[in-house]
């Protein structure tokens, strides 16, 4: 039924009608398969991805901000059954660049055991503070040094080099300049998200995206959905929007998205 309501558009610049009968806003997006992400022109994509960026489809009712209000801060859901659990909970949070306000106030408030991972950082590991640890590799879709001499890892590698394979993650942070995308798409291929309590990810769009980025955007999303993430709490980065031909309002390149993993809530 879906695919046969997308053909009805043939791609032309989008009014509101079109969003509110068409784009997914959220978990349904799990509901699309490969080929017919395939067979969408980028005005479909474009507007699946962003209505799905946009809004949240779960609530938490306590947010609390772990860091600065404006940039480097992030919230957390503090609810039952999801919050990290005091004096017993681990955080990794992937690009930090000499700020810590977030890392500071989640060891400090829940206690946790944070791991900050910057590599772009020279020198050695470093303790920042007793709770925290900050890394001079991050994560990617593969294990190696690339191009650019960044020392990468996959999740399991990265939670067999800290002796945290058992543990459950109970935050996740990302914000690593458009590396999310290959890197989340590794790990929800081989299920690595389903020890990650709440993942907090800054989705990098990049200027106006051609198909072939929307097209790796929606498969990725697709799966964080399928693997029981929901949004919490959506915002834009208001550095950097853009008009795109076949959309009738402004667009942001970057999102802060905030999930909670379902599968612990019934825990």
């Amino acid at each position: 039924m879906l695919l046969l309501l997308l053909k009805k558009f043939d791609g032309r610049e989008i009014d509101l009608n079109y969003i509110r009968s068409i784009a997914v806003v959220d978990f349904k997006i799990s509901q699309f398969t490969d080929p017919m992400i395939a067979e969408m022109n980028e005005t479909e994509l474009m507007a699946h991805v962003h209505s799905y960026l946009d809004n949240i489809d779960t609530i938490c009712k306590r947010k609390l901000r772990m860091g600065y209000v404006g940039d480097g801060g992030w919230e957390i859901c503090d609810d039952s059954g999801i919050r990290p659990k005091q004096h017993d909970c681990l955080v990794y949070s992937f690009g930090v660049v000499n700020e810590f306000s977030f890392e500071d106030d989640v060891s400090r408030l829940y206690d946790c055991e944070v791991h900050s991972f910057n590599p772009l950082a020279s020198g050695d590991d470093y303790n920042r503070s007793k709770k925290i640890q900050a890394h001079s590799f991050s994560i990617g879709r593969n294990s190696e040094i690339s191009e650019d001499g960044k020392e990468l890892y996959t999740l399991p590698d990265i939670r067999t080099i800290l002796h945290h394979s058992k543990n459950n993650i109970d935050v996740m942070k990302m914000d690593i300049e458009g590396a999310e995308w290959p890197a989340l798409a590794g790990m929800l291929q081989f299920d690595e998200l389903s020890q990650v309590k709440q993942l907090l990810v800054e989705f990098h769009l990049g200027p106006p995206p051609n198909i072939d980025r929307l097209r790796r955007a929606l498969k990725v999303l697709k799966d964080i959905g399928r693997a029981g993430l929901r949004k919490f709490y959506a915002t834009k980065n208001p550095r950097g929007s853009f008009h795109h031909p076949g959309f009738p309002v402004m667009r942001a390149r970057n999102y802060e998205i905030h999930f909670l993993n379902t599968k612990f809530l019934n825990k």
